[in-house]
């Protein structure tokens, strides 16, 4: 067999094997996606609350299906942001333990980092995992593990979440 022949064959190979590890891993990130954090509809929210220790509180409503601010300003707010913070009740678990079994202070919960106040549904946010850098979320008595795609979503200025002006003729 000729070198570039053996070449081309060990390269081959090695794309088999990168295709089958995306492949697993893809398989592997939707099992995990079948334990969403709470069985809320993110379409089906009416109200949403945003609270943080570093951060200026943010309340939207949805009317006639567009999402308003209501704190800190009275305007239209940018429905896809929204829609992003709305997605978080949908983040995939990758650990839940009754509340009961863990020590909500040593989770960064209590005080919670941020809050997501949703139809009356409160999560709290915490600190993230050392090694896996998820985040913890205590929700209806438990305490999950997420994977922290979110967080940059609930530390926002109010200013990046109103809608943009309509331009001028």
């Amino acid at each position: 067999m000729r070198r570039r022949t053996r070449t081309n064959l060990f390269l081959l190979a090695m794309v088999a094997l990168l295709g089958i590890a995306v492949v697993a891993e893809l398989r592997r990130e939707h099992a995990i996606e079948r334990d969403p954090l709470t069985k809320i509809d993110p379409d089906a929210i009416r109200s949403l609350a945003v609270t943080c220790l570093a951060c200026t509180p943010r309340r939207f409503e949805k009317t006639n299906g567009h999402w308003m601010m209501r704190e800190p300003f009275a305007q239209p707010a940018d429905d896809k942001v929204v829609t992003r913070l709305a997605a978080i009740v949908r983040a995939p678990v990758r650990y839940r333990r009754p509340a009961s079994e863990v020590d909500p202070v040593k989770l960064g919960l209590e005080p919670a980092e941020a809050t997501l106040e949703v139809d009356g549904t409160v999560l709290k946010f915490g600190t993230t995992d050392a090694i896996h850098n998820d985040r913890y979320v205590e929700v209806e008595g438990t305490i999950a593990l997420v994977p922290d795609r979110f967080s940059a979503f609930l530390f926002e200025k109010a200013e990046s979440e109103m809608a943009s002006p309509p331009p001028k003729p």
